[in-house]
Parts: C-alpha cells; sequence; structure tokens
C-alpha cells in the first residue's frame, strides 16, 4: 500500500509577488504564486518527503523520486453534507472550496503521486505528498479528450471526498464529471466506474442514493 503523508511544514514566511508565465494551469485557474511554488519548493519538499520511504511510495529508489515532474493541478472542493438537501444537477453546487491545490506529480510520464498545499500565513506549506495518482491522471486523459471536442467549456476543477475524486467541468452548459473511484467504491455509487463522462445529475444521484444507506 503506497504511502500518503499530510504535512504542516511552511516554508515561505513572506509575501513574495513572481513575474507572468504562460502554463497550462493559467487556463485551470491556478494561481500564479501557487504555481511556482509548486514548481520549485513545493516539489522539492516532495521529494524530500517521498525519499523518507521511496518503497512505501510506490517508487523503485531514490533515481525515480529524483527524476519526476509536476503535472497539472486543480483548486480542491470539498462535498459539504449540508448542502446535500438541495435539488440541483450541479456537483459543484454540492461542494465548497478549501484553500488547497492538488497536483498530479508525473514519472516517467505517467501519474504517480500527488502534491498538495495552500497558503499559510504569509506563505505556503505542504500539505500532502504521495498516494495513486495513476486513476485520475486517466480520468483527466478522458476529460481533457472530451473537452477538446467541445467549444464551450470550462476547464475541470477536483472535488475530493476520501479517496473518491470527481473532475467537473461544464460542456456546452452542461456540468459533466469524469470519477476517480477505487474498485472496491463502484458498487455502491451506481456501478460508476473511471472510463467516461457522466452527467452530473446522475452522479448525485448516485451520492444521495450511497449516502442514504450509510445513514
Amino acid at each position: 500500500m503506497r504511502h500518503l503523508k499530510y504535512v504542516v511544514l511552511a516554508l515561505l514566511s513572506a509575501v513574495i509577488c513572481f513575474g507572468l508565465w504562460s502554463t497550462d494551469n493559467d487556463v485551470a485557474g491556478i494561481p500564479e504564486d501557487i504555481q511556482h511554488y509548486a514548481e520549485g519548493a513545493g516539489l522539492e519538499e516532495f521529494r524530500r518527503l517521498i525519499l523518507e520511504d521511496p518503497a512505501g511510495y510506490g517508487y523503485k529508489n531514490e533515481e525515480e523520486v529524483n527524476s519526476v515532474t509536476l503535472g497539472p493541478g486543480f483548486e480542491v472542493h470539498f462535498f459539504d453534507a449540508n448542502k446535500f438537501d438541495r435539488v440541483t444537477d450541479s456537483l459543484m453546487d454540492l461542494s465548497k472550496p478549501t484553500g488547497q491545490y492538488e497536483f498530479i506529480v508525473y514519472s516517467g510520464g505517467a501519474g504517480k503521486s500527488f502534491l498538495s498545499i495552500e497558503r499559510h500565513n504569509a506563505g505556503f506549506r505542504v500539505v500532502m505528498a504521495g498516494g495513486d495518482a495513476s486513476r485520475l491522471d486517466k480520468s483527466l486523459d478522458i476529460m481533457k479528450g472530451s473537452l477538446s471536442v467541445n467549444h464551450e467549456t470550462t476547464s475541470p476543477a477536483l472535488i475530493k471526498d476520501g479517496n473518491v475524486r470527481f473532475l467537473v467541468a461544464h460542456i456546452n452548459g452542461k456540468e459533466v464529471n469524469v470519477p476517480d473511484i477505487p474498485a472496491e467504491k463502484s458498487a455502491i455509487l451506481g456501478g460508476m466506474n473511471n472510463n467516461q463522462v457522466w452527467d452530473s445529475e446522475k452522479t448525485i444521484k448516485f451520492l444521495k442514493q450511497a449516502r442514504a444507506q450509510v445513514r
């Protein structure tokens, strides 16, 4: 089982202004200073943490850890239990922002782990490193394929519910999602799989049914 480490180490203590540059995450709504931190100090902190036990985090050796690169990032939302009585066809309407940003970390060109960061005081900190990003990486490819053939789209946001994740976007005015669901959770979510784009209205139905079963 891969490790997942949560940390609360603030690495910067002053407000820093950065120049402008163009990245995929500019479009995805990642603030420039968050992106810059993730690419530099954040990724270095990720390596330091993973090097404490490379095998435990799913890495072959120190060389693989030192060769990782930063992939796309997303603003993280959590579901708000107080909103689930609403009548809505939007997953975003049932969620709230966390102030965190989660990045896919690549090894050999494939999604490997997660790096989550947030603002802290006047700087930033890494709050989570590790986990298995391979499913979300595949879900992102599916989402990109759908977005690329539609003209009226929005960049995906990320909603997390435990170890279940949803990439959410609007296509031609309609909210859709691609899930990242572990195999053992698929049955309780109406048999949802990670291989297609789902209407958020249908996903909400499955989520409400699952929550009703555990009450």
